[in-house]
C-alpha cells in the first residue's frame, strides 16, 4: 500500500486534520498523481483550504497541472502574507520562470538569501534563470562555494554545465566528475562529461553519456545537439541532420544547435534549408557575427556577390576570426579564379578551427560549391 493510500483513509476517518490533508498532499504530489491531489484539495473541508499551508500546494497543483497562471495567483497571495517564507518565494519565481516571465522571477528572488535547503533551492533557481540569460559569470558566483546538503551533486552538474560554456573544459570535466561521484546520473554533469568527451573527440564515450542522459531526459536539448554533432563528426550527415532538428524542436531559443543544423545542411548542399536555419539564429540575436558570416556564405555559393560582401562586412564587423564569413571570402575568391588566395584562407581556418566548433572535412568549401553549382 502507498503512503499516499493510507493517507487518504486516515483523511477520511478523520476529515478536520488539517496536518493529513497536506501530507496526503505531498505525497499525491512526490508520487506525481496530479489528478488525485487535485480531487482531494476539492473534497477538503472547505474551512481547511482556506489555510495558508493548503493554498500553498493548491498552488503546486496547479503549476503541475499546468494552470501556471493560477499558481502565480496564488503564490502571489501567499507572498504578501508570508514575505519570509522560502518555499513561496521559491515556488512563485519558478512559476514565473516556467511563464516565460525571468525578469518578474529574478524580481522576486532580488535580495532574498534564505536558509538550509530553502537557500540551495533558491541560489539554484537563479543560477538557472541567468544562466538562462547567458550571465554566465554572475550565475556561477551564485554557487561558488557549492553549498553542502541534499542538492550538491545538482550544483555540482550545474557548474561544470557554466564551466563549459565559459570554455574551460578542464574545470567543466572537474564539476562533471564531483557531481557524478555523488550522483552517477546527474543530468547536466553527464552532458557536461560528454561534451567535453566530444570536444576531445573520444566519440565512444560521448555517444554513451548523451545516450545516458536520453535515456532518462529524452527532451534533453543539449543532449540531441551533442549526438548529432557526435554522428556528424563519424561522416553520418543525414543522421547527424535528423539529430539536430530534434535539438531544435527541444531548445528553439539556443542560438548554436541553430548553427549546427545549418552547417549540417551545408554539406547535404541544402542552401534552402540552411538559410532558414541561420534566419532562426539571427531571430535569436541580431548581432551574432557567425550568423551574419552564415548568410554571407549562402549568398556566395548563389552566386549573389553584392549581398554577401556586404554580409562579410558586417561578419567581420562584429567578429573578426568568424569562420562562416571567412569561408565565404574564399569561395568569392575562387569565382575570381584567386585560387591560391582561397586556399590561404582555408587553410588557415583548418589550423585555427577549434575543438568546440563545428568540425568539417578540409575539403568542405570545394565539394560544397561543386555540389550546388553542378557543371552542365
Amino acid at each position: 500500500m502507498s503512503r499516499s493510500t493510507q493517507l487518504q483513509r486516515f483523511a477520511e476517518q478523520d476529515p478536520h486534520n488539517p496536518l493529513l490533508w497536506r501530507d496526503l498532499l505531498d505525497a499525491l504530489l512526490d508520487e506525481g498523481r496530479i489528478d488525485e491531489a487535485q480531487a482531494s484539495l476539492a473534497r477538503m473541508p472547505p474551512a481547511l483550504r482556506d489555510s495558508a499551508a493548503i493554498r500553498f500546494r493548491a498552488a503546486r497543483c496547479a503549476l503541475l497541472g499546468g494552470n501556471t497562471g493560477a499558481s502565480i495567483d496564488l503564490l502571489q497571495a501567499l507572498l504578501a502574507e508570508q514575505p519570509e517564507v522560502g518555499g513561496i518565494r521559491h515556488d512563485l519565481a519558478y512559476a514565473q520562470a516556467m511563464a516565460g516571465q525571468d525578469e518578474a522571477a529574478l524580481h522576486t528572488l532580488s535580495g532574498f538569501v534564505g536558509e538550509g535547503d530553502d537557500a540551495a533551492a533558491i541560489a539554484i533557481l537563479k543560477a538557472r534563470l541567468l544562466y538562462r540569460g547567458r550571465h554566465y559569470a554572475k550565475a556561477l558566483e551564485l554557487l561558488s562555494p557549492p553549498r553542502p546538503g541534499a542538492r550538491l551533486a545538482e550544483m555540482h552538474g550545474l557548474r561544470a554545465l557554466l564551466q563549459l560554456d565559459m570554455g574551460d573544459s578542464a574545470a567543466a570535466a572537474h564539476e562533471a566528475a564531483q557531481a557524478l561521484a555523488l550522483d552517477p546520473e546527474q543530468h547536466e554533469a553527464l552532458l557536461a562529461a560528454a561534451t567535453v568527451a566530444l570536444w576531445e573527440r573520444r566519440l565512444d564515450v560521448s555517444t554513451t553519456s548523451f545516450e545516458r542522459v536520453l535515456a532518462a531526459h529524452p527532451h534533453s536539448g543539449r543532449a540531441w545537439l551533442g549526438l548529432g554533432e557526435n554522428v556528424m563528426l563519424r561522416g553520418d550527415v543525414p543522421a547527424a541532420r535528423a539529430l539536430l532538428e530534434r535539438a531544435g524542436t527541444e531548445m528553439p531559443e539556443h542560438i548554436g544547435t541553430w548553427h549546427a543544423l545549418a552547417w549540417c545542411q551545408l554539406m547535404q548542399g541544402d542552401l534552402a534549408g540552411a538559410q532558414r536555419s541561420f534566419e532562426r539564429a539571427f531571430a535569436i540575436d541580431r548581432s551574432f557575427g557567425e550568423t551574419h558570416g552564415g548568410f554571407a556564405l549562402v549568398h556566395a555559393l548563389r552566386s549573389e556577390r553584392d549581398e554577401a560582401e556586404e554580409a562579410i562586412k558586417r561578419a567581420r564587423r562584429l567578429d573578426p576570426k568568424g569562420q562562416a564569413a571567412r569561408y565565404a571570402q574564399s569561395v568569392l575568391l575562387l569565382d575570381e579564379g584567386r585560387e591560391e588566395e582561397a586556399r590561404r584562407i582555408i587553410d588557415d581556418i583548418l589550423a585555427r578551427s577549434s575543438p568546440q566548433g563545428i568540425a568539417v572535412p578540409s575539403d568542405f568549401i570545394y565539394r560544397l560549391r561543386e555540389l550546388v553549382r553542378p557543371r552542365g
